[in-house]
């Protein structure tokens, strides 16, 4: 009997083995993927890894224009380009499947994760998904696998798998055909292409960025007045506020000012208020994402990776959760054990293993797949996290441990001072117990404003009693972190998905600013020409209700072909109304991206018809638009090859190079003709290499646009293009 388990990535492949082996496992390769192979209880079992998704969606028939539905799932390498290294894992579990009786699918435990095991199960290993065992772990320590190995489900979670195939679907759906629209438009309005793109959830996230920033924009701000009194104790001076916030009435902050002046002031009352507070709830992605954003300013996207690393090295739980509640049967007495080794914990952790019973506060939120993140007991050795991770790590940690600990104690005060029958009120704040803050204080902001005694009727001198001129403020821009509680808030996205959709928004030159987001104009013309035309391409109820019915879909309460079908009628008749209004869209969409269409009387004339033209005749417009004659190649002066990065495939540079018929540059291979790694590249804008890299190791440049600058992967084929970093779009 021989058991194949198909991990999603080879350092989770070789976790699983070193866990479940009896002894050491013997790792094994074929071609460049290695494998392992040990005994457990008998059994020869064979440990295999993925590399995330073996296959993708892509049309059945190379095709242009829109709409396009004839899709089906191919090898990941023959939908995108950078992705040949996928080859050799498929033709490895092709291999490997032959040698088995039994199959184990122990992906991620999601939908993402089920969809992996289903089609490497379906398209590489040609077995009958609904054969194979399942594995279900939220932590890859050894106790963790083990159980999952002995309490195996008899199955695949085939809600999960078949929710993750429509979300696959419709994402695909929506996004390549709403992208190629504005392509489309761009494109029928000017003669030239312009890469746009929109999605089932990109459009409506947009959509109320958009709406914010118009409320910014349109906010008309409102003069008020605040009366402040300064007094003096103990040589000391100190600011009370006056009992109204604002003033709206200049005459009145006047007359209020005159009439305190005169006194007496003196303490009318005291009131001391204490408050407990409860240790914060465990994190779920969601809080920690806005937690490491407001501690060390990491993106949404960034937080994710960097927990998604930490849970591969087994130092924490799987990071994709919802839940605000731990594992029932955790061993928290266990893990709590371990994390007293390290020195920066080694306090906290004492003083919770006195306590005669540990009782962590949980929140609300549940998750049917993992529970709440938490550090496993596994400790790191010096120098193995980064300082990213160490930072990340460090907040996991001490969040864990302050669910123990009792609640930290606030005390109030509010001092009362009366000034001719005017009020003003000195206010101060103090911890009085740490509780909890002892350990997670470090990532809490309290104020600690220290009074000192005061008395009833107490007479108080007053410096100085004076107004301040102030404006009412616009709304604030959302942080990249406020953007996904906001996209959790409307049901849009999902936990493992709302941090890349904001980078493709930023991707795109939709949005630009870090820690404030502004939207560009062109993004405000892309939601204002999608509004206006086709507002259902950016209504948030439309994409809430599929997400609810992918709930349904894992739930079984919803059939995966049926709402795909419901979702795939919604958007035809959607693109019928977007093809009515197509020029409409493209002439409004160029007001904000420069092309200067109307400029040229001869471009306008020539491309008012395109799309009354053949393919041939098509290609002949845009070339007379591009400045090219149709008929001879457009000389361009030779430049000195710029180079943007290593080539994945030899290591060779890879640099910017011109096709010498037509002119049109593509980033190549220096070691061509022996390498023939190519990509093409967008012909507008400067190219500006970033030293960064995507998919398979493709290099991702910046593209300068007159003001606008924006970073794309040069692989057009990789998920980002596919999903809204170039020209098949996002969801």
């Amino acid at each position: 009997m021989v058991t194949l388990i198909i991990a999603e990535k080879p350092n989770v492949a070789r976790k699983i083995a070193y866990a479940l082996a009896e002894g050491k496992p013997v790792r094994k390769t074929i071609g460049k993927v290695g494998y392992y192979e040990f005994t457990r209880d008998g059994k020869k079992v064979i440990v295999a890894p993925a590399v995330g998704h073996l296959f993708s969606l892509a049309p059945k028939v190379k095709t242009y224009g829109y709409p396009i539905f004839d899709i089906e799932w191919v090898p990941v390498y023959v939908a995108e380009k950078g992705k040949s290294y996928a080859k050799d894992y498929i033709k490895a579990l092709a291999t490997l499947a032959k040698q088995a009786d039994e199959f184990v699918v122990a992906c991620d435990y999601d939908t993402e994760g089920e969809v992996i095991g289903y089609t490497a199960l379906k398209y590489a290993c040609g077995v009958d998904p609904s054969k194979a065992k399942r594995m279900k772990f939220s932590a890859l320590t050894k106790a963790d696998l083990l159980k999952a190995w002995y309490n195996m489900e008899s199955t695949i979670n085939f809600g999960m798998a078949d929710a993750g195939v429509a979300r696959h679907v419709l994402d695909w759906y929506w996004g390549v055909n709403l992208s190629r629209a504005l392509t489309s438009a761009i494109k029928r309005a000017s003669g030239k292409w312009m890469v746009l793109s929109t999605g089932r959830v990109q459009g409506p996230t947009l959509k109320f960025l958009v709406d914010r920033e118009k409320e910014i924009q349109n906010f008309k701000p409102t003069p008020y007045w605040v009366i402040k009194m300064v007094l003096e104790k103990n040589g000391e001076g100190y600011t009370a506020n006056y009992e109204k916030e604002r003033i709206l009435n200049e005459e009145e902050a006047k007359r209020i000012v005159e009439e305190a002046k005169k006194g007496p002031a003196f303490v009318e009352r005291i009131e001391v208020k204490q408050q407990s507070r409860k240790p914060p709830v465990p994190f779920d992605l969601g809080t920690l994402q806005r937690e490491a954003y407001s501690a060390f300013g990491y993106s949404p996207k960034k937080t994710l990776d960097i927990a998604q690393k930490l849970y591969e090295k087994g130092l924490q739980s799987y990071p994709r959760t919802s839940s605000q509640k731990l594992p029932k049967n955790l061993n928290l007495k266990g893990i709590i054990q371990k994390l007293a080794h390290l020195s920066d914990y080694k306090p906290f952790a004492h003083e919770l293993l006195g306590k005669d019973k540990l009782k962590p506060v949980e929140g609300k939120k549940e998750d049917p797949a993992h529970p709440a993140i938490y550090p496993t007991g596994e400790l790191p050795k010096p120098g193995d996290l980064t300082k990213d991770e160490q930072n990340i790590y460090d907040l996991v940690v001490r969040r864990f441990l302050a669910l123990f600990m009792e609640p930290a104690v606030r005390e109030t005060m509010r001092v009362i001072i009366n000034s001719n029958n005017h009020r003003f009120i000195l206010s101060g704040a103090r911890t009085v117990k740490e509780g909890w803050l002892k350990v997670y204080g470090k990532y809490v902001k309290f104020d600690e404003v220290i009074l000192p005694a005061f008395k009833e009727g107490e007479s108080v001198k007053v410096l100085q009693i004076k107004r301040e001129k102030k404006k009412t403020k616009p709304p604030a821009r959302y942080s990249p972190a406020a953007v996904i509680k906001r996209m959790e808030d409307l049901g849009i996205g999902t936990k493992a998905t709302r941090a890349q959709i904001l980078e493709t928004l930023y991707s795109r030159g939709y949005i630009e600013g870090k820690r404030k987001i502004k939207v560009t104009p062109l993004g405000m013309r892309v939601v204002e020409a999608l509004e206006k035309n086709v507002p259902d391409i950016v209504s948030v109820e439309l994409t809430k209700a599929f997400e609810g019915k992918m709930e349904d879909i894992m739930a079984g309460k919803a059939n995966k072909d049926q709402v795909i079908e419901e979702s795939k009628n919604d958007l035809v008749k959607i693109l019928d109304v977007f093809k009515e209004k197509e020029l409409d869209i493209g002439r409004m969409l160029l007001e904000s991206t420069g092309t200067g269409v109307t400029t040229s009387k001869e471009t306008a004339k020539k491309t008012k018809a395109v799309n009354e033209l053949s393919e041939e005749e098509e290609k002949a417009v845009q070339k007379a638009v591009d400045g090219e004659s149709g008929s001879e190649p457009v000389k361009k002066p030779e430049r000195k090859a710029l180079v943007i990065g290593k080539c994945p495939k030899c290591g060779g540079d890879l640099v910017v190079r011109y096709n010498r018929k037509t002119g049109k540059r593509f980033v190549g291979c220096s070691n061509w003709p022996k390498c023939d790694v190519t990509y093409p590249l967008l012909q507008r804008g400067k190219i500006i290499p970033t030293n960064k890299t995507c998919c398979g190791g493709a290099p991702v440049v910046k593209i300068r646009e007159g003001n606008r600058e924006y970073e794309i992967c040069v692989d057009m084929n990789c998920k980002d293009w596919k999903k809204g970093g170039g020209s098949s779009g996002k969801r």
